[in-house]
């Protein structure tokens, strides 16, 4: 299938599900679920207001925080938990139970730490997505191929040169993946930090849940969603700029 007919079902669901959705909103009314005809006029509305550009990057900015400090501390510890077998069973047990707990559970813990500012939501965000950015450079580097790595010593190269020449490359996928799937979960994070609080653009969200309308709360999630897509992207195309063998090494 060439990417011409993918792009043609895509558009083509697209508009099947904004039809079905016209007329379910239609029929049901906005206060359960309004159409996107009105959804559009209440998204511009809101676009031009202000508040809801001027929340959102207010509260990426803050996430990016978070994130940037996972990628910083759960890239290289995910890279040495794959290569060395001591930091891996130090580190694996702790990684994986942050995984799978709830950062919404963690909360109200975190609220009577940090309090409900700032360092709540940045810690909040850290959480979400720490885990799912080691474990995938975990798999990452535990995957290389040691025979790549016995070349590179037959050649009588230096540790460094190894790990810059060899490692770093095959690991590079790896790390793109794993900031991508990290950077999803914080931005879900963030917005669940702040419907704890009240603030930003989580706090939009749920006040947005309490009038009659569900335009203004449709509006906010898809302009979340179109956030999150586009992010999403731009990581992949970095990928793909930085490293041409990405597309064919995460394919596999």
């Amino acid at each position: 299938m060439t990417r011409s007919h993918i792009l043609f079902l895509n558009v083509s669901g697209i508009a099947v599900s904004l039809v079905l959705w016209e007329i379910a909103g239609r029929i049901v009314g906005p206060s359960l679920l309004a159409a996107p005809s009105v959804v559009i006029g209440t998204f511009l509305d809101l676009l031009f207001q202000g508040d809801m550009l001027r929340e959102l990057f207010g509260s990426l900015r803050q996430m990016l925080v978070g994130f940037g400090l996972a990628c910083i501390i759960g890239m290289p510890l995910g890279a040495l938990m794959g290569r060395i077998r001591l930091v891996d069973a130090l580190f694996h047990p702790w990684v994986s139970m942050v995984v799978v707990t709830s950062v919404a559970a963690l909360a109200p813990l975190f609220i009577l730490i940090f309090g409900t500012g700032f360092e709540f939501r940045v810690a909040i965000v850290f959480v979400a997505s720490f885990g799912y950015i080691v474990l995938t450079a975990f798999h990452g580097a535990r995957g290389i191929d040691p025979k790549i790595v016995d070349v590179a010593r037959s050649f009588a190269v230096g540790p460094f040169e190894s790990y810059r020449q060899v490692i770093l490359p095959a690991l590079f996928p790896y790390l793109i993946t794993g900031a991508r799937l990290g950077l999803i979960h914080a931005i879900r994070a963030m917005v669940m930090a702040e419907m704890f609080v009240l603030v930003g653009y989580g706090g939009l969200i749920f006040q947005s849940g309490q009038e009659l309308s569900t335009a203004p709360l449709i509006s906010y999630l898809v302009s979340l969603m179109a956030v999150s897509i586009l992010a999403n992207s731009v990581l992949g195309w970095t990928g793909r700029r930085l490293a041409p063998w990405y597309d064919s090494k995460m394919s596999r």
